[in-house]
């Protein structure tokens, strides 16, 4: 899986300059300010190749876009309108008929008890659901970038005839 720790990392790796000049600042989202010129020459001095070996034409930058998608405050109003769904919808179990009827006419019976901590286990159920798609979103959005990055790599050993 591609953290995003992982993905600086390996552009540092490579070779990619940040601070005085380099192209990016060493944040994930100055990755965006890559350029294919950036990608060609700094492959160029990691793989020993010449600058007609290595156009910077071969190469895509990683758009702000997709650089979003790998980030967890991308899926915050998904999360918030999923939690908010939910929420409302366990205020009126709790509170509406079916909570009253639970209760039986007396708060704390056991019978409210077992009806309220179900009510809990289907919100609790139900945010899981919203984390669990919204973080495969973001691993998806991390692999994407990956991905890109992979091909900068590819491409460069398919040139230098190691791929």
């Amino acid at each position: 899986m591609a953290l995003l720790q992982d993905i600086i990392g390996s552009l540092t790796d490579m070779g990619f300059q940040t601070g005085t000049g380099g192209s990016w600042g060493g944040d994930y989202m100055g990755i965006q300010n890559i350029t294919p010129s950036d990608i060609s020459s700094t492959l160029q001095s990691y793989f020993g190749l010449g600058s007609q070996d290595l156009p910077a034409h071969m190469f895509q930058g990683i758009s702000s876009d997709i650089l979003r998608s790998g980030l967890s405050s991308t899926y915050s109003p998904q999360v918030q309108a999923g939690g908010q769904s939910l929420l409302t919808d366990l205020q009126k179990t709790m509170y509406g008929k079916e909570g009253r009827t639970a209760a039986g006419g007396f708060a704390g019976s056991a019978q409210q008890r077992r009806f309220t901590q179900g009510a809990k286990d289907v919100y609790g159920k139900g945010m899981s659901d919203v984390l669990a798609q919204t973080g495969q979103q973001q691993v998806q959005g991390l692999q994407n970038v990956q991905d890109i990055m992979n091909q900068w790599r590819d491409t460069a050993l398919q040139l230098k005839g190691l791929g």
